[in-house]
């Protein structure tokens, strides 16, 4: 499981036939229109080649090509607990999910905290929100929570 490091490897949950998935990635992979984001086809990463728009048609080939980043619930959140318990504070910038692309809906949500703005690149047919969307998450892959507390809320 690579490890996320705030706005450069992002944790992404990807809803695709009723299932949730997380996936740690670089930012670059997840712009779900490339033209609109101003890339040329030239500087698509090696994962996204010859997919222009990531769509609910191109979900499947694509998500084969990032196969290798996907991590587990338990993974992340025993990850997540390791590092809270040393550095809480970059525990909770690291572990922030970006994004929720539920290509079930044809919807994203982003949580990026930096000035990218996946849910404006996106597909004609597909609405993009930008926020929290952690009650959009089921309660078994919110691997931030351990007995109805949220982890990644502050407490100040």
């Amino acid at each position: 499981m690579q490890t996320p490091i705030y706005a450069e490897n992002i944790i992404i949950g990807v809803k695709r036939s009723g299932v949730l998935t997380w996936y740690i990635t670089d930012t670059e992979l997840w712009y779900l229109d490339y033209s609109q984001a101003g890339y040329s086809s030239e500087e698509y990463p090696e994962e996204r080649r010859n997919i222009s728009i990531l769509n609910e048609d191109t979900a499947n080939i694509f998500l084969k090509n990032v196969e290798k980043y996907k991590a587990s619930t338990k993974s992340i959140k025993l990850n997540f607990f390791k590092e809270l318990s040393r550095d809480r504070d970059d525990a909770v910038y690291n572990y922030n999910p970006s994004l929720l692309i539920d290509f079930d809906n044809r919807i994203v949500y982003s949580n990026y905290p930096e000035s990218i703005s996946f849910e404006e690149y996106i597909p004609d047919d597909w609405t993009g929100y930008f926020g929290r969307f952690f009650e959009q998450i089921s309660l078994e892959y919110r691997y931030w929570e351990e007995n109805g507390i949220n982890y990644l809320t502050r407490k100040d």
